[in-house]
């Protein structure tokens, strides 16, 4: 595999948030691999530490999907900012956002090269990253080792257990990769060993294409309370939650109904008539946690009231300041499109101003499934199709499912700093083929020519 620091997946980095972290990657692979660039899933951090795409580079000559002008200079392509072989760049990750610590959450890091995403992934390329606040710490929720983060990842091995390369030939829409074994924590049907009390799971989707739909076998609740974002304003109870790539769910678990049992962690069918390509959960056991025969005693309990949302949430508008419409076109070669073109680095293709709250349309004009992800801030859902989100969804995130059809509203506030940040699908070979697209933050009265 290609690895951060030898294992899959990568170190998970914990930090408290507000404290400035540095982090240096050296890139060790072969030349073969090209240049590499690492993004903080789910930071709010510079747009030089944001980890760009960058563009065509001697090794990476042409891109087949996204039109891309030769001969950019390295600093408008973002080449400037790549890792090359044998080469290394340190981040700097603030942990700030909009002048106070950011919001603990489960956030995560991965390669983010052009046209390069959904292989570099695939080959090892991801690890999780927590930040922790005050107000988290202060909850009495399940903490330390019965704060369990979980990454789930669909793979495909040969019959000398090595990854296969299952890439080449595959065109839009007809693009989406799955694995026919899926790991957790980079082992196939691993088993936890966990006390009978209340356990807080961080799970993680970082698959190709493939959602799950997650429930635990003895059908006993889970009680969400954060997504990407972190905590949710109030925590949702629930049967099952459905993960596509790049969403995370933080839910607890309480073992104490199956002291000296064991029970799965499962991914089942959705019940919502979803049957599209990219909708259909994974079917099957993912883990297994053996639960202790004796029940303890449990301090820990799931507050009413969990993290409210910010105030600038009472100033999104509910009607769009601008429409991402997905679609797919091309004659000889189809590409993915958003507003009817691929990505082009040199090029931004919405203006936001610093300090600013906008509201974002986004509209799915194709017949398969997304999941899009929108880079330097936070996302508040003011409708799905008109309607008003579901519990789950009535709360900060920054990857959203957009289903055939589909439209969302989603509000969020730029702060702290300008530059160019992608809006792109996570669904990683959709973002490969040129399903993606950036805006560039200005700072007021600067125009379209601002940011740094």
């Amino acid at each position: 595999m290609w690895t951060y620091g030898g294992t899959f997946p990568g170190p998970t980095i914990r930090r408290p948030a507000g404290h400035r972290t540095k982090v240096t990657f050296r890139h060790e692979l072969p030349a073969a691999a090209g240049e590499l660039t690492v993004h903080l899933h789910g930071g709010h951090n510079r747009s030089r530490f944001d980890g760009q795409p960058g563009g065509l580079t001697k090794s990476h000559p042409v891109s087949f999907f996204c039109q891309i002008p030769r001969g950019l200079p390295a600093r408008e392509s973002g080449n400037d900012l790549l890792i090359e072989p044998g080469g290394r760049k340190t981040y700097v990750y603030e942990l700030m956002e909009d002048g106070r610590p950011e919001r603990a959450a489960m956030q995560w890091y991965h390669d983010h090269r052009l046209d390069h995403t959904a292989r570099n992934i695939w080959r090892g390329l991801a690890g999780m990253w927590i930040v922790d606040d005050a107000l988290d710490a202060s909850l009495p929720l399940p903490s330390g080792k019965r704060d369990i983060p979980l990454m789930i990842a669909d793979r495909s091995f040969d019959r000398h257990n090595q990854l296969t390369d299952p890439f080449a030939g595959r065109r839009p829409p007809d693009d989406g990769v799955e694995g026919h074994l899926v790991l957790v924590n980079g082992a196939y049907l691993p088993h936890h060993r966990v006390t009978a009390q209340r356990h807080r799971l961080r799970i993680l989707n970082v698959s190709n294409f493939r959602p799950y739909n997650v429930y635990l076998s003895n059908r006993a609740p889970l009680t969400q309370i954060a997504t990407d974002s972190g905590l949710m304003p109030r925590p949702v109870r629930r049967r099952e939650v459905l993960l596509g790539p790049g969403e995370r769910a933080e839910v607890v678990v309480d073992f104490s109904g199956a002291a000296g049992q064991s029970v799965e962690l499962r991914s089942g069918p959705r019940h919502d008539g979803k049957r599209a390509l990219g909708t259909r959960p994974y079917v099957g056991a993912l883990m297994q946690f053996r639960v202790g025969a004796k029940r303890l005693p449990d301090r820990t309990r799931v507050p009413r009231e969990l993290r409210p949302l910010p105030e600038w949430v009472r100033e999104a508008s509910p009607t769009p300041d601008r429409t991402w419409t997905i679609g797919v076109g091309g004659f000889f070669k189809t590409t993915w499109t958003i507003n009817g073109r691929t990505y082009n680095p040199a090029r931004a293709d919405a203006f936001p101003v610093l300090g600013t709250v906008e509201t974002w349309e986004i509209f799915n004009d194709t017949n398969v499934a997304h999941l899009m992800h929108m880079h330097h801030t936070d996302w508040y859902m003011l409708s799905r199709d008109g309607k008003p989100p579901p519990p789950w969804e009535d709360c900060l995130k920054e990857t959203f499912f957009v289903n055939p059809g589909e439209r969302i509203l989603v509000a969020g506030r730029f702060s702290d700093y300008t530059g160019k940040f992608p809006i792109h699908c996570h669904m990683l070979d959709h973002e490969d083929h040129g399903l993606m697209s950036q805006f560039e933050v200005v700072r007021p009265g600067e125009g379209p020519a601002g940011g740094g």
